[in-house]
């Protein structure tokens, strides 16, 4: 009886392993779906130098367009540091947060100049 134990003791241990496969798989997988994005806003050609931000075309609608990607958590920090805006975006990919990011009317009108680049944090920490 007690090598019957054994065997299936030694089944057990081969079995276990192979079943955690594909939850590690899988789990690897859920990792990659979610990338970083900094997104980088210049003043672009539409922009009115006689005028302030609020006072521009489209700039509200800009604003409205940021307002609903925070309340989608699809931004991740949102900064301004001299004359450039910066957004850190979640998405599976370069050209998701392209379409998402052209479809801001104060881009499409060149109120903003807009380049988009990957962003691989080497260092974890927080905002607040």
């Amino acid at each position: 009886m007690k090598g019957i134990h054994l065997i299936n003791i030694k089944k057990l241990l081969v079995l276990l392993p192979l079943l955690c496969i594909p939850i590690l798989l899988f789990s690897q997988e859920t990792e990659k779906a979610t990338s970083y994005f900094v997104a980088l806003y210049t003043l672009g050609e539409s922009w009115d130098a006689d005028k302030q931000p609020h006072e521009q075309a489209y700039f509200k609608e800009h604003s409205s367009f940021l307002s609903k990607l925070r309340k989608e958590k699809k931004i991740s920090v949102g900064a301004r540091y001299s004359d450039t805006g910066m957004l850190i975006i979640k998405g599976s990919g370069l050209q998701e947060v392209k379409n998402m990011l052209y479809e801001d009317v104060a881009i499409q009108h060149k109120l903003f100049k807009l380049e988009i680049h990957p962003f691989a944090p080497f260092y974890q920490g927080c905002v607040e």
